[in-house]
């Protein structure tokens, strides 16, 4: 018993090459074509797959390739054709590549030949050319030939061919309903050899019988999105397994895309005793493939002796190393975590050592010298092999099972980059290791005589079921659609007789049909969901179902959702203990700062975690620098500019010195707070560069401050608090904060702080008292009238009253924004006074006792 691919292989003598050998040998043979510009092996392996897919079209469907390439050639002289014969060097380069393509067919297949091997279409061609020598032989062994409905042409030949010499019979399985009907596409290709086969005209067509016409019955169901359908299959498998436990012997569930096997897993019923994979599990679901995912991406984005930051942090926390590192005693998390506070972008064998790497996880990650395509290949081998001793140790035979399989496909790419030097980059290396793992399967064993059988819609071929469940039944999945990975244009395809997406889609008409041939009870899911780029409809099928006088009868159509319900509304909330008033208590010790304050405002709830908690932010790596390192930066740069000037009038001189200082101070804060030794470059070059921006007509609008005024610059960081008593709160209350700067200007008092972000007039506006604690847009005026509050007893002396207000580095134009409350009209008040600041008093005691009352929870803000 053989498939046609291994009886084809017999005839020939040839064997097949893989498709990663066949595809080394086409580069070849295209290296030695002269008169074609020739590129590296990384952008040939972007179309090279495709000419090798054409180049096996041809030969399975016997094309005559002297008249093929000709024809191809003056199609593209004729489509580049002008009236003056002008012409371009692009448009010669491209005719002249069409034209090598003879050659380089040609002298790809003798180099396969010569050692024995060749593609798919070459064998089979070489089969035909072989077959008399065959028959000769094996002329009096009686053949059978079963199960089949496409053949390309080199099969025809030899199957007619065989049919016609003697000894040989040959069985369809096929139903009268679409074999009769000669508009029906699962019959094409049968009805087809009917007309043009001499055997089939002289003998009776043996397999064929009537099933589609018995009583059926065919429930088709509408379901959002892949998972849905899977859990909708888990229910049905588990009403059919309580209905009839025995009946899952006869049934099938045929998935439409592969992809859809793992929630199919996880959504089989419990009870079942067995259950068998006919699919084989993609060995890029694995959770290896990510493993080495992310080496790829570390070794493509190295920069010389160091190592990225951001694919390094993605291995250390990949779980499938955990073990290992575990055996080892080395703790990822704690190294992660120091990482990521300094923030380092980069980090070498210095950092490697500083925290006690594994020794095969330095050669591993080793950038000095940068590894080249095979020293990384022996590298990922020599992981997996100090990572399968570790999981030997825990037993854990799937994991082991994964290890194999890329140790096998590792060692395939070892042995070819030996042979081809063609390989010197990384990324091509990644092109081939790609291709490679979209063909390698898990095979999962099982019993495939018992039980439910799980497969895809090629799987079930020449398998009956009395149930069947098929899912994503969607127009580009069932059929697959129109598909143009091709270089050959669809009339040149017509007119050498080579199949198009009509034929392809005939082919997934009879699976499809002739799985429901037999069946009695059939479930057809579809995703309702549309999706432009696969699986945007119902399938064609199922419109075909649905209209059909024969079988409509039989089917009911359906739309199914998963049961939602509305979660009951809930504001999250802490309510406040006894525990939680003695926490609010060492923070009233403590101290309140207005950024504190302005938080509870916005946010109850975050006030509770972060300032009582002391949950702080998780740090993060800022591969551009965050808004709060960018005020951070700004500030310490200010701070360090305007401190020397405290007590002194301001003076154009003062100007020029702290614009020639500006540079380098915001230089060493970013150094300090986000760099830490790095380089700036990209985006933080570029953050750095605004930063200087911002001070330059920062200096520009304090310039023409000066020309008006006389400014004395009284203080600058300037920390200060106070202590409140409170009515009802039984515990002194401390409120404190740090003034960005304090200033005299022409005998009033100024109060500025500094805010990287945008800051409008309107946000530092009031019309009631009220709304400093209830409207969180206040915050700014509220975090001002606090700062003033703070220096009240060095305000009293200003009887004129004073200003408080902000300066926005995002909005320059706009200047020193003011404080102010509504007085008349339009008319906002800027001055705060006395009586300003008692009406402020009351409101922050207003606040710190909502603070304090046990009967007031933090709750989420709405």
């Amino acid at each position: 018993i053989l498939s046609i691919e291994s009886f084809v292989e017999h005839i020939s003598g040839l064997r097949y090459g893989t498709p990663t050998k066949l595809l080394f040998s086409l580069y070849e043979a295209f290296l030695e074509q002269e008169g074609v510009e020739k590129e590296s092996f990384y952008d040939f392996g972007k179309w090279g797959q495709m000419l090798l897919q054409d180049f096996n079209e041809l030969d399975r469907y016997m094309v005559d390739t002297e008249a093929f390439f000709g024809y191809l050639g003056s199609i593209q002289e004729i489509k580049h054709w002008t009236l003056d014969g002008t012409s371009t060097p692009m448009i010669d380069k491209r005719i002249r590549f069409w034209k090598s393509l003879k050659p380089i067919y040609e002298r790809f297949r003798n180099n396969l030949q010569a050692e024995g091997l060749g593609y798919q279409g070459q064998v089979y061609r070489t089969a035909v050319g072989k077959l008399s020598e065959y028959l000769n032989q094996h002329g009096s062994s009686q053949h059978i030939f079963i199960g089949f409905n496409a053949l390309n042409r080199a099969e025809e030949s030899i199957i007619k061919e065989i049919l016609n010499h003697g000894k040989a019979q040959i069985y369809w399985d096929v139903d009268p309903y679409y074999l009769d009907d000669s508009l029906h596409d699962a019959g094409l290709f049968l009805r087809k050899h009917l007309k043009t086969w001499k055997f089939l005209q002289n003998n009776p067509l043996k397999g064929a019988s009537s099933h589609f016409n018995s009583p059926k019955q065919i429930q088709i169901i509408g379901l959002p999105k892949q998972v849905t359908q899977a859990k909708y299959c888990g229910e049905l498998l588990e009403k059919i397994h309580k209905k009839d436990p025995s009946g899952f012997n006869k049934t099938a569930l045929v998935l439409g895309e592969e992809s859809l096997l793992t929630p199919i897993l996880h959504s089989l019923p419990d009870g079942l005793e067995s259950v068998n994979v006919t699919m084989g599990y993609p060995l890029k679901e694995s959770p290896v493939t990510h493993l080495f995912e992310v080496l790829f991406e570390l070794f493509t984005r190295n920069t010389g002796p160091a190592v990225a930051i951001k694919p390094l942090l993605k291995l250390l926390a990949h779980p499938f190393l955990q073990e290992w590192f575990r055996q080892e005693g080395f703790n990822p998390s704690r190294t992660a975590a120091a990482w990521i506070r300094e923030n380092k972008m980069y980090v070498d064998n210095d950092d490697f050592a500083r925290f006690s790497f594994p020794v095969a996880l330095c050669d591993l990650l080793s950038l000095s010298p940068v590894p080249g395509p095979r020293d990384i290949l022996a590298r990922f081998m020599n992981l997996i092999e100090k990572l399968s001793l570790a999981y030997q140790k825990g037993q854990d035979t799937v994991s082991l099972e994964y290890l194999y399989h890329f140790h096998v496909l590792f060692t395939q790419l070892f042995d070819l980059t030996e042979q081809y030097p063609f390989v010197t980059e990384v990324r091509s290396l990644q092109m081939l290791y790609d291709q490679l793992l979209a063909e390698e399967r898990l095979d999962l064993q099982g019993e495939p005589l018992e039980g439910l059988q799980i497969m895809g819609m090629l799987e079930s071929r020449n398998l009956d079921f009395e149930s069947v469940i098929i899912t994503s039944v969607n127009e580009g999945i069932l059929p697959a659609g129109k598909s143009n990975a091709s270089f050959i244009p669809f009339d040149v395809k017509k007119e050498f007789g080579l199949p198009t997406y009509k034929e392809k889609d005939a082919v997934y008409t009879y699976h499809f049909y002739r799985l429901l041939q037999r069946a009695k009870t059939i479930y057809l899911c579809y995703n309702t969901e549309p999706d432009v780029l696969k699986g945007g409809e119902p399938s064609r099928f199922i419109y075909q179902l649905l209209t059909d006088t024969v079988i409509s009868p039989n089917v009911s159509h359906s739309l199914a959702a998963p049961t939602v319900g509305a979660a009951p509304k809930s504001i999250p909330h802490v309510t406040k203990g006894k525990t939680l008033i003695n926490l609010l208590e060492k923070k009233a010790t403590a101290g309140f700062s207005p950024t504190s304050l302005s938080q509870y405002i916005e946010d109850p709830l975050v006030f509770y975690k972060k300032y009582l908690l002391g949950i702080r932010e998780t740090d993060e790596l800022e591969e551009t620098v965050a808004a709060n390192t960018f005020g951070t930066v700004m500030h310490e740069a200010l701070e360090v500019l305007y401190r020397p000037l405290k007590g002194e009038i301001l003076q154009p001189a003062h100007i020029v010195e702290m614009r020639k200082k500006a540079p380098s101070l915001l230089h060493k804060a970013f150094q300090d707070h986000y760099l830490k030794g790095s380089t700036a470059r990209g985006k933080n070059l570029i953050a750095l560069q605004v930063m200087n921006k911002y001070l330059e007509m920062f200096f520009d609008f304090e310039l023409k401050r000066i020309r008006h005024h006389s400014i004395r610059i009284l203080g600058v960081e300037e920390k200060r608090s106070r202590e409140l008593h409170i009515p009802g709160v039984n515990h002194p209350v401390r409120v404190k904060g740090m003034v960005d700067r304090i200033e005299e200007v022409d005998g009033s008092l100024q109060i500025i702080d500094y805010k990287t972000g945008k800051v409008e007039p309107r946000h530092l506006r009031i019309k009631e008292w009220e709304s400093l604690h209830s409207d969180p847009e206040k915050s700014k005026a509220f975090q001002v009238l606090c700062y003033s509050w703070l220096l009240q007893d060095q305000t009293a002396t200003y009887e004129a009253g004073i200003k408080a207000g902000v300066f926005s580095f995002k909005n320059i134009s706009a200047g020193y924004q003011w404080y102010g409350r509504q007085s008349s009209g339009k008319n906002y008040n800027e001055l705060i006074t006395s009586t300003t600041q008692a009406d402020f008093r009351s409101t922050l005691e207003y606040l710190i006792t909502e603070i304090f009352n046990p009967e007031v929870p933090f709750a989420k803000s709405e």
